[in-house]
């Protein structure tokens, strides 16, 4: 079996983020379940090239909930958006190359991880990020979209630090990130495809 790099980096990113978190937060150990459980997303496609965008997707998402968790056990609970993020990214029709959209994902779950560390009760905007992340990694033809949740989330997160307030930023930053460019554009996969003893081909999206 043949592992692919970009799958073993993603993967380095998970553990890589939550573990040093744990360790400083020993309450937060059940981060650990969702982090285990997003491993098994990612190294289901072991063998195949999930892409430069989706490790920097991955490693947005968890680098931006160790952040949180590092902080705060009280905020352990968005390991559980981490988890649902990391599968909403590695099963999207987002292309390999489609760096910008890996941008945009990391950018919401980083601006998520800054703000939750310093305010918990702002955890909620996980929700958010989570929904961002759908968002962008499902944008066919507009990897353009990824800009877009960089530069709302980027500002979002700005207004929030700079207020210790105006959470509710978030939910514009997701609504303008989706928004953007129209909302045409998405393509949502639609089956589930077995294919664990079959090679991938060599499309520029993991289908």
């Amino acid at each position: 079996m043949t592992i692919k790099a970009t799958s073993l980096l993603a993967l380095l990113a998970i553990w890589g983020a939550i573990i040093p978190a744990v360790v400083l937060q020993h309450g937060s150990w059940w981060a650990l379940i969702f982090a285990f459980l997003a491993t098994g997303v990612v190294g289901r496609s072991a063998e195949r090239r999930v892409g430069l965008s989706r490790v920097l997707a991955v490693a947005g998402i968890w680098g931006g909930t160790a952040t949180a968790v590092a902080t705060n056990s009280d905020t352990a609970w968005i390991s559980v958006f981490a988890f649902l993020a990391t599968g909403a990214a590695c099963y999207s029709i987002m292309a390999r190359d489609a760096v910008l959209n890996g941008l945009g994902i990391a950018t919401a779950w980083g601006v998520t991880g800054a703000v939750a560390a310093r305010d918990e009760s702002a955890a909620w905007i996980c929700v958010f990020a989570f929904l961002t992340t759908g968002a962008v990694a499902n944008s066919r033809w507009n990897r353009l979209r990824g800009l877009a949740a960089v530069f709302w989330w980027g500002a979002a997160g700005a207004l929030m630090l700079a207020t210790k307030d105006w959470y509710w930023a978030a939910v514009l930053a997701f609504v303008l990130s989706a928004a953007s460019f129209g909302f045409r554009g998405f393509a949502f996969p639609r089956r589930f495809e077995w294919d664990l003893f079959e090679r991938d081909d060599d499309s520029g999206s993991l289908r």
